[in-house]
Order: C-alpha cells, then sequence, then structure tokens
C-alpha cells in the first residue's frame, strides 16, 4: 500500500484539471491507482475482520465501517472514499477529477488507516 501512495502522489504531482481531462494516460493512470489504493483498503479491512472470526459485509464500505471495534474512528474517515471509487471507475468523467483532488487530500487518513490496520493485524490473539 505504500508504494501504490507514493505512487500516486507521484503521478498526480503538476496535474491539473486540464491535464487530467486533456491527457489519456495520465487520466487512466490515476483512476486506477484510486481504485487499487481503496481496493488495498477494503482487502485490509477484510483481513481485520478474518483475524476477528467477524463476517464480511456485502459492500466495500460497510466492510470497512465493519472494523471500528478494531481500528477506531478512522474508519469513518476512510469508508466514504468507497463512493469515489466507484464513480471513477464507472468512468463519471465530470466527477473524476474532483475524486481525485479528494483521496489526494485523505492521504493523511489513508496511512493512518493502514499503520492503526498494521498494527491490530500484527498483535497476538488473546
Amino acid at each position: 500500500m505504500d508504494e501504490t501512495i507514493i505512487y500516486f502522489l507521484a503521478r498526480s504531482e503538476n496535474v491539473d484539471r486540464d491535464r487530467y481531462f486533456a491527457d489519456r494516460d495520465i487520466r487512466s493512470i490515476l483512476d486506477k491507482t484510486i481504485n487499487d489504493i481503496i481496493l488495498c483498503l477494503v482487502d485490509i479491512s477484510e483481513e481485520c475482520l478474518k483475524k476477528a472470526k467477524r463476517n464480511i459485509p456485502d459492500t466495500y464500505r460497510d466492510t470497512i465501517l465493519a472494523c471500528h471495534e478494531f481500528l477506531g474512528e478512522i474508519v469513518l474517515k476512510v469508508a466514504p472514499l468507497v463512493r469515489h471509487r466507484n464513480e471513477t471507475i464507472h468512468q463519471y468523467l465530470k466527477v473524476n477529477w474532483q475524486n481525485i483532488v479528494t483521496v489526494k487530500s485523505k492521504v493523511p487518513s489513508i496511512k493512518e488507516f493502514v499503520e492503526t490496520a498494521r498494527v491490530v493485524l500484527t498483535e497476538e490473539p488473546n
């Protein structure tokens, strides 16, 4: 996940709205990377739930939210990103640029989520 975040930040550097719309390659890279980041959050959430022997909910958003007990309030900051992933992956071009901006602004929360989950997943079971 750390590499994916670094890649996203590097690829989105110096990209503004006009370049995003004009450059199909950069648009594809950024959209795919958002998808990867959010699916990683879901995978991490599933691992936390499996470790606690909990059922995995049917939706990505609910899967992240179901980790509140283990990961705390940070899940409330990253769960809404699923909507941005859905919009981006389904090619709602008019909102995709805003999704890039939103995900970029949430990178500190994403990193906090990953670090909190890393601690939970490496703890010895009781």
